[in-house]
């Protein structure tokens, strides 16, 4: 640091500190640290349905600001079609509407979630189901989330690892049509979130899901590709399967949608999901969801 000693006048006098003025080249200005993340902030940020950080399904390993609630909820329908695999007759016919509600935490070096679902659905499928024809509404399995971010990045991506847990809650019975199960299940997880280009990133999530009757044990995969097309908006596609054993028992979906972040603190979602496997014992070929995040 350069510095220069100034007098303040020309008289000889005592020397004295207050008759001189130093002056500094060096800017004193605090430099901001440049952002070093692999994975920066984009409008693909925001909330899946088990209510953490993702895609529409998958878990990422991008890191929300820390120290921050986020509020997301999501509306989704579809018609049902089938039972494990087998389609509907032509007279038979249900459809569903979820409304889901999620709060996450996010800490120095995890999220915290839980997730309300609410349903409201419909069947006549009287051949199908044996007499099965009814509708009902009512508060479906509830889902608590947990997901580590502390580790470190890498050269161009990043790992996280966390669980979440399915509890049975309200009367899972009579939400059965809308995907509730009378057991809790437990799923532990692993994905690593990768920067293609500036624009394209890459997740790829494995897993496994345990029953607690141990009647649906199921390994799971889902891939996904995000491309931000403007500053404010992200396209997403993602690959959503689970595998529950042999003989064909296992569940493919494909999910194409948008993501649009008007400002920083607000995100706006909308995607179709179309199902190419399903072993669901009520299956569906087409979903529609539309849902927002709010950060504070």
């Amino acid at each position: 640091m350069l510095l220069m000693i100034m007098p303040c006048n020309a008289e000889p006098r005592g020397v004295s500190f207050s008759d001189y003025e130093i002056y500094s080249l060096s800017d004193y200005k605090t430099q901001a640290k440049p952002d070093k993340s692999v994975l920066k902030p984009s409008p693909r940020n925001a909330i899946n349905d088990e209510g953490m950080g993702g895609f529409f399904i998958s878990n990422t390993a991008d890191k929300m600001e820390p120290g921050q609630m986020v509020l997301s909820s999501r509306y989704k329908y579809h018609e049902l079609t089938s039972s494990r695999g087998t389609s509907f007759h032509s007279t038979e016919s249900g459809s569903v509407s979820s409304f889901e509600t999620s709060i996450n935490w996010v800490g120095d070096w995890a999220e915290w979630a839980i997730t309300v679902p609410l349903h409201k659905w419909e069947l006549s499928a009287p051949r199908t189901f044996g007499g099965y024809a009814s509708e009902n509404s009512g508060l479906g399995n509830m889902k608590l989330g947990w997901k580590a971010t502390y580790l470190r990045d890498h050269s161009y991506y990043r790992f996280a690892y966390g669980a979440m847990m399915s509890i049975t809650t309200g009367n899972p019975d009579r939400m059965l049509p809308a995907g509730s199960k009378n057991s809790d299940e437990l799923k532990l997880f692993g994905c690593v979130t990768t920067n293609e280009t500036d624009r394209a990133s890459a997740n790829l999530e494995l897993g496994t899901i345990i029953d607690s009757e141990g009647e649906d044990d199921r390994f799971l995969y889902r891939l996904g590709m995000s491309y931000e097309a403007t500053e404010h908006a992200s396209i997403i596609g993602e690959i959503a399967g689970e595998v529950l054993g042999g003989d064909d028992k296992d569940t493919l979906d494909l999910v194409i949608g948008i993501r649009l972040a008007p400002t920083s603190t607000l995100t706006l979602e909308l995607a179709y999901y179309r199902n190419l496997r399903t072993y669901r014992l009520y299956g569906w070929d087409d979903q529609l969801q539309a849902g927002y995040t709010l950060k504070w």
